[in-house]
């Protein structure tokens, strides 16, 4: 499987404990190590800020998406290879879907889980067969995880809802699924 582009969605808030700034830029820094370009939602803070600042910073390639209610808010970052402001949040979601190949999914708020619920519904509908990846720093999407059990168990899903989605513990575990997609 040969993926070029990386979709990445994550928190676009600055009040986080100092580890999750930590674990994006180690993200950013791994993902350099590869030829994919990220595709992100456009702003300069957050855990979104910090891997589009550090990857700009290893003078790789990253698109940002934003709309432009976001700008002041989100403080665009000027210094992507490419920014693209658009209409509305589902102009941008859009946008973040068509050009990634595949999703590697940070911790985040209520618009990371609209994101990530979305790709999986879509995977699950066979809209999509692009690879998702939960980056479960510190168990953050454990209780999500639990749920998707929940719904199995209980017939609102299908088994195969697991198998839909990958799940690491930590950044460096990314090298392994890119070296994979490099083959």
């Amino acid at each position: 499987m040969k993926i070029k582009s990386l979709t990445i969605y994550c928190s676009a808030s600055d009040n986080l404990k100092q580890e999750m700034y930590v674990m994006a830029k180690e993200t950013a820094e791994i993902i350099s190590n590869y030829n994919i370009k990220v595709i992100y939602g456009g702003g300069n803070v957050g855990l979104m800020g910090e891997i589009a600042r550090r990857l700009i910073s290893l003078k790789k390639e990253v698109i940002g998406i934003i709309p432009k209610f976001l700008v002041k808010k989100e403080k665009k970052n000027l210094n992507l290879t490419n920014l693209k402001i658009v209409t509305s949040m589902t102009n941008r979601k859009d946008q973040l879907f068509k050009l990634g190949d595949a999703f590697l999914i940070l911790p985040g708020g209520t618009g990371t889980l609209e994101e990530v619920i979305e790709v999986l519904s879509w995977k699950m509908l066979k809209l999509h067969n692009k690879p998702i990846i939960f980056l479960n720093f510190n168990n953050y999407w454990s209780p999500l995880l639990k749920q998707f059990d929940k719904i199995v168990d209980n017939k609102f899903g299908n088994k195969n809802l697991q198998k839909q989605f990958v799940v690491i513990e930590n950044p460096k575990q990314l090298k392994k699924i890119f070296n994979s997609w490099i083959k």
